[in-house]
């Protein structure tokens, strides 16, 4: 009776143990939706069962303000007036209140050059370069180059824009065909306020540019 009594418990603890197993294998199985993926570089093969989705090429946003008639490019960068800083250390500039990414010269040559370089894509088409400013001087126009740079720091090609009239808007050049390559050159924003004071204001720049061929975007990985 004992050795029956052993016997049935050693089987039920065995069927026990198995549908453990079981349940467990069931669950190893299954996607934990709470384990972080972890990401790769893009040119590794992607992991079985991982998604990955990438944004399309996005259109430069454009609304009423921002329009251009024909849209040659499919990207854009954006430069904040306050990344410009000034070449010589006796010239002084303001932030605006309220408006951290405008600056004017307030001390100093008017004629001082203001500078910051740019960083796009190796083989890009650069097509437009905009300035975004605030002019309230009818008599005096501000001015600022998208400047290349050879090896040696000389001026290789540049672009140039300036303010008319009074008012907050932009100047923009007519389109461009430049294809960036850093092997020969560097790429810098240079802009003189030609007044010191609020009445000249920078906001920022625009680089409108169409991407080169084969450029793809980091993935975005996706649990």
């Amino acid at each position: 009776m004992k050795r029956y009594l052993l016997l049935i418990s050693v089987l039920a603890l065995s069927i026990l143990f198995i549908v453990m197993i079981v349940n467990g294998i069931g669950l190893a199985q299954e996607p934990d939706n709470d384990i972080p993926v972890s990401s790769w570089s893009s040119s590794d093969p992607i992991p079985e069962g991982v998604r990955v989705t990438s944004p399309p090429d996005q259109q430069a946003l454009v609304d009423a303000l921002d329009y251009e008639v024909e849209q040659s490019y499919n990207a854009s960068i954006r430069i904040a007036g306050s990344a410009l800083k000034p070449r010589e250390s006796n010239v002084e500039y303001t932030g605006v209140s309220g408006a951290g990414g405008r600056i004017y010269a307030s001390s100093g040559s008017a004629s001082a050059v203001f500078s910051t370089p740019i960083y796009l894509p190796q083989g890009a088409t650069v097509r437009y370069f905009r300035m975004y400013y605030n002019d309230q001087n009818s008599d005096v126009n501000t001015s600022a180059w998208l400047t290349v740079y050879d090896l040696f720091g000389v001026v290789e090609q540049e672009w140039g824009v300036s303010s008319s009239g009074i008012g907050k808007t932009y100047a923009t050049t007519s389109q461009l065909s430049h294809e960036i390559d850093y092997n020969p050159y560097s790429y810098v924003i240079n802009w003189r306020p030609y007044e010191l004071g609020s009445d000249m204001q920078v906001c920022g720049f625009r680089i409108y540019y169409q991407t080169p061929p084969g450029y793809t975007y980091i993935p975005y990985i996706a649990k």
